[in-house]
């Protein structure tokens, strides 16, 4: 995250002709204990406008945050409706999304119906706006898709793995609520190929390893986008008041194998039938550490139209999908050498500490109680030598 600032205007509200400024926005994050919304809430406590700021997660998160309120509960809790009612909520950000290859039912319990349930609590709740976080991959890669695929077109994707399976589950509810209620109004952040240093990502998995298997016969153009622009986006988009899908991409694209190249990555070229399967015979001998993209993205395009970004959402990302590349890989050359992070146990000196705390306090204890302490024993020390005398 280093590098990369978003400037905000800090100064408090203030009290102006004797009314007080209303232009505060409540927000809700799920997920906040995960990558994304972890990393979105620094910026949201950066913004006075933004309050109050709350978040809820399955699991507790790593750290407590500034201002931010959590509570621990999942989307489905039968309180969230009433939590966003009583905060005033007028726009919720659902980042809570969990990653896997395979069926699961916890998986799916949060990630499918817990996005049924956020939307049901979101219109009881009174919530004007709700964002989803979602992946440009919905739309299906195949050898018709048209040079740049619109928002508006029809969700195509349907492959075993469970990431695309979920989100495009997600998109076809909330595209249906949405022709049955007028709120909330609903914003689709469709990302393409998300890469991230230090986050774990789909893309990131299968580039990550010395060797990439790939369609034999095919080179897809690919879009990137950056982690830094992600958060940037999805700040924009609370900010401002653009509603339905929108495709998120940094400028250009490049083809599969220039990809590879740049990463000094090793091409394994597999006819397709073949390339899943062999894929993981590869995996099991240790030439590979994932499951690459689903076949069709290896073989054809599915690059998103960015024009609503550009003009609606008034964004531009800052990094290219060059510039995306180049750094998602120098930081993994470097990686290697970074030092083993030490263990360290929490509060584990909360003993001692409190017993130097204590020794400190005595020290500093009040001249008068050291002459009081002081005259105490002088009495004490007459009264022995007058019972001596006597």
């Amino acid at each position: 995250m280093s590098g990369w600032v978003v400037i905000v205007d800090t100064q408090p509200a203030t009290e102006m002709d004797g009314h007080m400024d209303t232009s505060k926005r409540s927000v809700l994050v799920t997920g906040v204990s995960h990558y994304w919304g972890s990393h979105l809430v620094p910026l949201l406590e950066a913004d006075p406008d933004l309050d109050p700021i709350i978040g809820i997660d399955v699991k507790a998160p790593p750290k407590p945050f500034k201002r931010l309120q959590f509570f621990q509960i999942s989307p489905h809790h039968p309180l969230l409706a009433e939590l966003l009612k009583a905060a005033k909520v007028d726009t919720v950000c659902h980042l809570l999304f969990l990653d896997s290859y395979s069926y699961k039912e916890e998986y799916f319990n949060i990630n499918i119906m817990g996005a049924m349930d956020l939307v049901a609590a979101c219109a009881a709740g009174e919530v004007a706006r709700l964002i989803v976080k979602s992946d440009t991959k919905v739309y299906g890669a195949s050898f018709d898709n048209p040079a740049l695929i619109s928002e508006d077109t029809e969700l195509r994707a349907r492959y075993p793995q469970r990431y695309i399976q979920d989100r495009v589950e997600i998109e076809k509810f909330l595209a249906g609520f949405s022709k049955r209620h007028v709120s909330p109004n609903i914003t689709v952040l469709r990302f393409a190929n998300i890469l991230c240093p230090t986050a774990d990502t789909q893309t990131g998995r299968y580039l990550d390893s010395r060797f990439a298997p790939v369609a034999l016969g095919y080179d897809p153009l690919l879009q990137f986008t950056h982690e830094q622009d992600v958060l940037a986006a999805l700040y924009q988009t609370i900010k401002s008041e653009v509603t339905g899908p929108l495709n998120i991409a940094g400028a250009g694209v490049l083809p599969l194998s220039q990809v590879l190249k740049i990463g000094a990555k090793i091409p394994l070229p597999l006819v397709s039938p073949l390339l899943n399967p062999g894929a993981r015979l590869l995996r099991r001998t240790g030439l590979i550490s994932s499951i690459p993209l689903e076949t069709d993205y290896l073989k054809f395009n599915c690059l998103g139209d960015t024009a609503r970004m550009r003009e609606e959402l008034n964004f531009s990302p800052q990094y290219s999908a060059r510039d995306t590349v180049r750094e998602f890989f120098q930081y993994r050359r470097v990686r290697k050498y970074f030092p083993p992070e030490a263990h360290i146990e929490p509060d584990a000196g909360t003993d001692l500490l409190r017993q130097w705390i204590q020794c400190k306090r005595q020290e500093a204890c009040e001249p008068t109680d050291i002459i009081e302490n002081f005259k105490q024993e002088s009495c004490h020390d007459s009264d022995q030598i007058e019972d001596l005398d006597g």
